[in-house]
């Protein structure tokens, strides 16, 4: 799965203006529906429209979306992967797209990334105590440089002597169609393989010569 960036204008003012403006001239017609009816009937031309618009319009607003510096917004149509937009503004996409992460509800111990009350405690998260938090998720994808810190680990030299070590990895999405679809959570799958090629690194070299 190859990234496929989409260049789209900024054209989320535009339209939440032209939704509002909608929503005025439905209230419109229908104090004009009611005005124009009579005890026994209403003024349909103008009383069905407003009715239409106020239980459908609210599905056109969900294409409004806000895209902030250094992050990406990963959208697929009906399960299919239409593009990913990487240029900060207010768009307005195709109000049946959704927006995916996988990763997005995934709170490691890295910055940017971790609760703000562990953080305040100082307490460390790794992948062994992901925390689910209660706060909405965020769907969009930082492109930002993080710093992971996993949790040290116990890992045995080459000559077999046990010896505790973390590591620090600086690491950025780059490819966000395969952070997204090429692995399950890209953020656990990351946190693993660092684990890995600690032990794996460890392995090879004495700890005291």
């Amino acid at each position: 799965m190859e990234e496929k960036q989409l260049v789209k204008k900024n054209n989320g003012m535009p339209v939440l203006l032209l939704l509002v403006a909608l929503y005025v001239a439905s209230v419109f017609l229908f104090v004009t529906g009611i005005k124009l009816g009579t005890e026994d009937s209403l003024f349909l031309p103008a009383f069905l429209p407003a009715i239409l618009w106020w239980g459908l319009g609210w599905i056109f607003c969900m294409g409004l979306k806000v895209v902030k510096p250094q992050e990406a917004l990963v959208l697929t149509l009906f399960g299919k992967y239409i593009g990913t937009i990487k240029t900060d503004g207010f768009y307005y996409v195709n109000p049946f797209c959704s927006s995916v992460n996988p990763a997005a509800k995934t709170r490691l111990g890295q910055s940017g990334d971790v609760n703000e009350n562990a953080s305040a405690h100082g307490i460390q998260l790794s992948l062994s105590s992901v925390n689910k938090t209660e706060e909405p998720a965020n769907w969009k994808i930082s492109l930002k440089a993080m710093t992971l810190n996993n949790a040290k680990q116990k890992v045995n030299d080459v000559l077999g002597n046990p010896v505790e070590i973390g590591v620090a990895v600086i690491w950025r999405v780059s490819d966000t169609a395969k952070a997204v679809f090429n692995v399950d959570n890209y953020k656990e799958y990351l946190s693993l393989q660092v684990d890995a090629a600690v032990r794996d690194i460890v392995k090879i070299y004495p700890y005291d010569v």
